[in-house]
């Protein structure tokens, strides 16, 4: 037997194909590493409904900065007697029938009940909850696991293909070295392949074995400067080396149809075991009072503005504010879009000095408008007068 070693130099065409393929490994590592985990955090946030834990997406931010709308709390159940101050609790809303309430333990109730709170509301919740209604105290967070289902339940359905697609992307990408695993995986079975038993005959990466018999032809390759040897085989031989990766390939094909069907009978008999109360309830349940979240979100104008001049040059803006108190941030006076004046929002009027207008010995008209925070305000279709000086900062009421 006449053992002949292919050799040859790497040209730049080869360096730039081993980088490629570096980078489709590096590629597919990094995007299988995202899919995993990602499927460890939706574990995490289903898993404990098959003991009972009741696992939550957070629909509004009454709870945050702790705790956010997307965010999936699990909640284990504690027996009424060890509920504690501090805790936050998952319970049945008073407010809303069949919704729930995740708000904080704050103050003990009239006849054994809790009174909560968000920790994002100005206010504690108006109605007490008895501790029969509490299901369970938060014990896990899983960040932002079901932002989907609140952008579904806000009609963003871009956000929800955009993630569709991102995952696509994603489960594509972890492929992408597809081919050379299975390059690797021929070599490996034509190294066991090629001899008596494992390790017998040297590699193909190394060296060709021909037979005696057969005409070895050695060629050179212009293009890469490595030599190709070509041999003629005996049919035989090559009947046994398809057979043989034909059955390779359906092994392959079993193994791959396997893994599927386990992955399904798994998902069905999870779902046939979990009640259904404890999976789907929970992760469409709101988990903030209604009353409270309404006015933290609802500004509501001042009415009945008055304009009175103070003895120091400047003026106050005074009126009438109808909406909740407490959850006011605070009121502005404003010349068009200029802010000339801010007070608290406990206050009843608004002090405006001159130096904040321009406008020299004109009369202008103002509005106050009410802040709750970012862009939720509310201005006031009821104006005042103020008169401003021909020289100086003094103000008047016009």
């Amino acid at each position: 037997m006449v053992s002949i070693e292919v050799s040859g130099g790497r040209t730049p065409h080869d360096a730039l194909h081993d980088a490629v393929d570096w980078g489709r490994v590096v590629v597919a590592t990094v995007a299988r590493g995202v899919v995993a985990t990602l499927l460890g955090l939706a574990l995490w946030a289903a898993a404990p409904a098959v003991i009972g834990w009741l696992p939550t997406t957070v629909m509004t931010g009454s709870m945050a900065p702790r705790i956010v709308p997307g965010d999936v709390v699990v909640a284990r159940p504690v027996a009424p007697v060890e509920l504690r101050v501090g805790q936050v609790l998952l319970a049945d809303d008073p407010d809303q029938a069949g919704h729930l309430r995740m708000h904080r333990f704050v103050d003990a109730g009239p006849g054994g009940s809790v009174v909560t709170k968000g920790d994002a509301n100005p206010e504690r919740d108006s109605t007490a909850i008895s501790r029969s209604a509490v299901h369970g105290v938060a014990f896990l967070r899983i960040p932002l696991v079901g932002a989907p289902i609140v952008w579904m339940r806000d009609g963003a359905w871009s956000k929800v293909a955009l993630l569709a697609l991102a995952v696509a992307a994603v489960l594509w990408l972890a492929t992408v070295d597809g081919s050379l695993r299975r390059l690797a995986a021929a070599v490996h079975e034509d190294d066991d392949s090629d001899g008596p038993g494992p390790g017998a005959g040297p590699s193909p990466r190394h060296g060709l074995e021909a037979p005696p018999s057969s005409a070895p032809l050695l060629a050179s390759d212009g293009r890469s400067g490595r030599h190709v040897l070509s041999r003629r085989a005996s049919s035989g031989h090559v009947l046994s080396r398809r057979a043989h990766r034909r059955r390779i390939r359906r092994q392959r094909r079993l193994r791959g149809t396997g893994g599927v069907a386990a992955v399904v009978l798994a998902a069905g008999g999870l779902g046939v075991l979990l009640p259904a109360q404890a999976v789907a309830a929970p992760f469409t349940g709101h988990t903030s009072n209604a009353s409270n979240s309404l006015q933290a979100a609802t500004a509501v104008a001042t009415t009945a503005l008055t304009c009175r001049a103070n003895g120091d040059g400047s003026v106050a803006i005074g009126f009438t504010y109808g909406g909740a108190p407490g959850v006011v941030t605070s009121f502005d006076v404003m010349m068009g879009s200029t802010v000339v004046g801010t007070a608290a929002g406990t206050a009843s009027s608004v002090r405006v000095v001159g130096s904040g207008i321009l406008n020299l010995g004109t009369t202008v008209t103002v509005t106050v408008r009410t802040n709750l925070g970012g862009t939720w305000t509310a201005t006031s279709t009821s104006t005042a007068r103020i008169q401003t000086a021909l020289i100086g900062t003094t103000l008047s009421c016009g």
